[in-house]
């Protein structure tokens, strides 16, 4: 049976909302003009000028090398919001990248003075004070903590910084070793 008229407009537009809805637009994000200050979990730039943004394949290689630096900037999970304070609590281990630092806070879009200064020492620190190091940047998928750290890592003046975007969770879905991550930093255990 042919449908022609209202009916037949009404299917092409379900079947059109439909593909809408299975078939994600990602509308194309630009660079802000410095740290992100919004919402930490959300679309982010493609880019970072000053950098080298690099995906799973292109990361692996790299780690061949030998002679880089991975950083985890994801946040450190706290204690939810009404619980009450006689329940016993304590944040889920925090997979890595092998061979990863986890610095929690360091990608925040605004970060105090210790942060700041803490996260420039111990850049300095693992990179053996070379800015020319290897520095590999990243935390989970649409994320903006490791495009604002690998901001700041520019800011320092490192001059081979790469944002890994896929995070953790493209590393260990590409079937990529992870391995439990103690945080480091002002507040942190292992400081």
């Amino acid at each position: 049976m042919a449908m022609h008229g209202p009916s037949m407009r009404a299917t092409g537009m379900v079947v059109g909302l439909l593909m809408l809805c299975l078939c994600p637009v990602s509308a194309e994000v630009p660079e802000p003009a410095s740290y992100w200050t919004g919402p930490m979990h959300g679309e982010v730039p493609a880019t970072l000028a000053g950098a080298r943004v690099v995906d799973t394949g292109e990361l692996a290689t790299l780690l061949q090398s030998g002679n880089v630096v991975l950083v985890d900037a994801a946040s450190f999970e706290k204690r939810p919001a009404g619980l009450p304070p006689d329940v016993l609590w304590s944040p889920p281990p925090h997979p890595v990248i092998e061979g990863s630092v986890w610095l929690p806070g360091v990608g925040a879009g605004e970060i105090d003075k210790a942060t700041n200064a803490f996260f420039e020492s111990e850049l300095a620190r693992l990179t053996e004070n070379s800015l020319d190091r290897a520095l590999v940047l990243y935390c989970h998928p649409q994320c903006w903590a490791s495009w604002n750290a690998a901001r700041r890592a520019i800011g320092y003046g490192y001059r081979n910084v790469y944002w890994y975007p896929a995070g953790m969770e493209g590393w260990r879905d590409a079937g990529k070793p992870l391995v439990v991550a103690r945080p480091r930093g002002p507040g942190h255990a292992g400081h």
